[in-house]
């Protein structure tokens, strides 16, 4: 059975209509790391970590064979240990800026990054994100976005996008693009060996639920990549098999503008070129918004 989509002509103004929030938005932002630390809606926290800077993911089978980037440059670059930290945060009640340095463990340093929050009226936050990256110490990059933690009250995910079940770049065509509801223990495939899981690609926004519906809206100015699982990245990319998974009771959420491919190279070609993270300076947005 073959199967095709294909896109219809819209009107380009139109502009969904937004639910009037119950309380006002309230931020804050880390002036050691310049990361969103808090997010508070009706008195309550959203955020289980800040939002910070993400350039590294959990080793699949085919990256620890990747020849061209992949698992081992990724971990000798420092990317799975990144430490984020502000030279410059200027921060009020309606958003903010701050400029920061990323360093590897080994105080090597990977680049420069510039985040840019705007609260607006309607209660939607945006935050904009530059990184560019120092290309003397970094040579291959396994994603660019953002990466924190919520609640795990907020596990159940609807989306805009690839599915129904996990896509990647160089995997698009086998995910019909269309509106989908899972949760977080869902998207989490159990490879016998843990690994990076659940990514959803062509994304044009996506919403995280509580049981009475309430939680955060994430949309983006294009179309982006997401996941959502119910372990950390450490916990998922140390775990030597799946009885060393350990819920803590938060959901781990990745927000990107870019993720590279996964390849074949456990029994083929690895990453091929136009599927892998450009090594260049990024820009890219996401709006995060309250859902009632």
């Amino acid at each position: 059975m073959a199967y095709d989509q294909f896109v219809l002509s819209a009107n380009k103004g139109y502009r969904a209509p937004e639910i009037k929030l119950a309380d006002k938005v309230k931020i804050d932002i880390d002036p050691a790391t310049g990361a969103l630390r808090s997010y508070i809606y009706k008195g309550k926290e959203m955020l289980s970590s800040p939002v910070v800077l993400s350039l590294y993911r959990p080793v699949t089978d085919n990256d620890s064979r990747e020849k061209t980037g992949g698992a081992k440059v990724w971990r000798k670059e420092g990317l799975d240990n990144m430490i984020q930290k502000a030279t410059f945060v200027k921060a009020s009640e309606t958003g903010g800026k701050s400029e920061v340095e990323l360093w590897n463990a080994k105080g090597v340093k990977l680049g420069m990054a510039t985040f840019v929050y705007t609260l607006q009226s309607n209660g939607a936050l945006k935050v904009k994100t530059t990184f560019l990256p120092d290309t003397s110490a970094v040579t291959s990059l396994a994603r660019v976005g953002l990466a924190f933690e919520m609640p795990y009250a907020y596990n159940k995910v609807s989306y805009l996008g690839r599915g129904e079940h996990e896509t990647y770049i160089d995997r698009n065509q086998s995910g019909c693009i269309g509106i989908y509801h899972t949760d977080a223990e869902r998207m989490f495939h159990y490879y016998v060996k843990p690994q990076a899981t659940g990514n959803r690609t062509d994304v044009r926004w996506m919403e995280l639920a509580d049981e009475a519906g309430e939680g955060l809206s994430f949309r983006s100015d294009k179309v982006f990549q997401f996941s959502v699982i119910p372990f950390t990245d450490s916990n998922v990319d140390k775990a030597t098999h799946i009885n060393k998974l350990e819920r803590t009771g938060i959901i781990n959420v990745h927000l990107d503008a870019e993720q590279s491919g996964v390849g074949t190279a456990t029994c083929g070609p690895g990453v091929l070129p136009p599927y892998r993270v450009p090594v260049e300076k990024h820009t890219f947005e996401f709006m995060i918004r309250p859902l009632k």
